[in-house]
């Protein structure tokens, strides 16, 4: 594979700064797809509980790339906006945010 997506991809995050994301492992994905099951795909219809459970697929995309913001729901809360929170689940998939 010519254009490896294991070596990641480095997002712009809303704080800032560029951190390198790379798609989940099998245990992040487990973990991942609890978060948002239930979830409105178009994002249309969000209540708080839907926001806190987008946070929470968020800490379990960057948990490597970035331990101490997954771990900080004040910091990760401001560091990702809904263009990121997007970017983060594709890359998490393993597809190209850009494609």
């Amino acid at each position: 594979m010519a254009n490896s997506l294991f070596t990641g991809t480095e997002v712009e995050f809303a704080d800032g700064k560029k951190r390198l994301i790379k798609p989940l492992t099998i245990r992040q994905l487990r973990k991942f797809v609890k978060l948002v099951e239930g979830l409105d795909a178009n994002m249309t219809s969000l209540e708080d509980e839907d926001i806190d459970k987008m946070l929470e697929a968020a800490a379990v995309i960057v948990e490597k790339s970035d331990p101490k913001l997954a771990e900080d729901k004040d910091s990760l809360e401001d560091a990702v906006d809904i263009v990121v929170f997007n970017a983060l689940v594709s890359i998490a998939m393993g597809t190209d945010p850009n494609a």
